[in-house]
């Protein structure tokens, strides 16, 4: 399938080369992709079609063809632009136990607070009811959005086991183990309606405990995690 790429940071690459004619106007782009995410989070699959998109974005609906190929590009799109706004603390992990601890607190807020958002919850109630229909959403949203970060995340863990800030570990497992203490079960009550949404303070409390405890579990021998909580 036709689908905007990005480069191995995650971040969405540039416009679609428009083959003859003048090249894709970045500014209809990026006004294109704001019109797709709203769209898309919406929670309402019917909602989000080229002739939806083009129109909310002020374009032709040729021209959001041009841009993206097809509605599957234009959603992948989406969402390596949300996964790369997320992910940005990863872009350049720093070395050491202090400045690492810091960056992965504020990995885990980004994420965090989009995980536990309105849009977030729509979007996942939206795949659910689609799950036998159109399984190429769920299994796009699943592979370039949480694996895909899981990975990411995972690579600088390793990255800092490599540097001796960790110790040598299963990265991609302490990856999804991470995001696994930071979600807990506030997933499912947010799905269900059975709790609220937990405002910024609880949710860097929770990110910082599950940073806390990956930092402990994979220390440099030497290191006192029980302790070491500055940075």
């Amino acid at each position: 399938m036709p689908t905007s790429e990005a480069d191995a940071s995650g971040v969405t690459a540039a416009p679609r080369t428009a083959g003859r004619g003048r090249p894709p106007d970045p500014a209809k782009h990026a006004a294109i992709l704001a019109a797709a995410r709203r769209l898309f989070f919406s929670g309402s699959i019917q909602a989000l079609n080229m002739e939806a998109v083009a129109r909310a974005s002020g374009v032709s609906k040729v021209t959001v063809y041009s841009h993206f190929g097809d509605l599957q590009g234009l959603i992948r799109a989406v969402v390596l632009l949300q996964r790369s706004e997320m992910t940005a603390a990863l872009d350049d992990l720093p070395s050491g136990q202090h400045l690492l601890r810091q960056a992965l607190i504020d990995l885990g807020c980004a994420l965090m607070d989009f995980l536990s958002s309105d849009d977030y919850v729509a979007l996942l109630r939206m795949l659910a009811t689609l799950a036998g229909k159109e399984t190429w959403l769920g299994t796009l949203v699943y592979r370039d959005g949480a694996e895909a970060t899981r990975d990411r995340l995972a690579a600088r863990l390793a990255e800092a086991s490599a540097r001796g800030d960790l110790r040598a570990h299963d990265s991609r497992m302490a990856a999804e183990q991470l995001l696994g203490m930071w979600q807990g079960i506030q997933t499912t009550g947010l799905l269900s309606g059975g709790c609220p949404r937990p405002d910024a303070e609880q949710l860097r409390r929770r990110v910082e405990c599950g940073v806390d405890v990956l930092l402990r579990a994979y220390a440099p021998e030497g290191i006192d995690r029980k302790t070491d909580r500055s940075g």
